[in-house]
């Protein structure tokens, strides 16, 4: 299924404008605890700043990051919200693009920031399908890959929407929430939280250090 990635960059930057509106932002934010409201839209808004400037040198590191949310310190976050919409059109109109599939990374980042700012407020959860289609296809094929690099049998993830990636006669099959397997891959779950997954009776332990892309945390959350 083709997916318009800019598209989905725009309608998450939309709603975390509109989600903080009003909103306190020297909150911490339990999914990235060193971090507070504000440091994670100076994250957000550094990203387009780099990404445009062409400093790209440690790109997703956390030294990387951790310079964006100290450059971003001193100015506010109805500022920088104003700087990331202004600019963010820009890097839209790549992902739009054929060539924009290589920075999709941008377009799961932005979702993930957004979940971790919904509950840092104290709001519902919220996964959009066509995000939510993408974003499996992507993150689950990433997991299914390591696993076999790793030598493990096979592996199936399922959802109970109907999303499937492995093959259907792998030993294990995994079936997972969507924004639950959105969390857990993005490493915003501990693997406690992930062993309690629906494995259909299989032994998930050699499976867990492959199913987050960052993490796991070591503490529980639930957002």
């Amino acid at each position: 299924m083709d997916h318009d990635l800019g598209q989905l960059y725009e309608s998450a930057r939309a709603r975390i404008t509109g989600m903080l509106d009003g909103a306190d932002d020297s909150l911490n934010v339990p999914a990235t605890p060193e971090w507070t409201v504000h440091d994670v839209i100076a994250h957000l808004s550094g990203v387009v700043e780099d990404a445009l400037s062409g400093n790209l040198d440690g790109v997703t590191t956390d030294p990387w990051t951790a310079a964006q949310v100290e450059r971003g310190r001193g100015t506010s976050t109805v500022q920088l919200l104003a700087d990331w919409n202004a600019e963010a059109p820009k890097i839209e109109a790549f992902l739009s693009s054929p060539a924009g599939a290589t920075a999709f990374r941008a377009v799961i980042d932005v979702h993930t920031h957004e979940a971790d700012l919904r509950g840092a407020l104290g709001l519902p959860s919220l996964l959009p399908d066509d995000y939510g289609t993408f974003m499996f296809e992507m993150l689950a094929t990433t997991i299914i890959d390591a696993v076999a690099q790793a030598g493990l049998p096979p592996l199936r993830i399922v959802t109970p929407v109907g999303d499937s990636v492995g093959p259907h006669d792998a030993p294990v099959t995994a079936t997972i929430d969507r924004h639950e397997f959105h969390r857990a891959s993005l490493g915003r779950r501990s693997a406690a939280q992930v062993e309690a997954f629906d494995w259909g009776g299989a032994d998930p332990r050699p499976y867990l250090g492959h199913m987050a892309v960052f993490g796991p945390r070591e503490t529980p959350l639930s957002d």
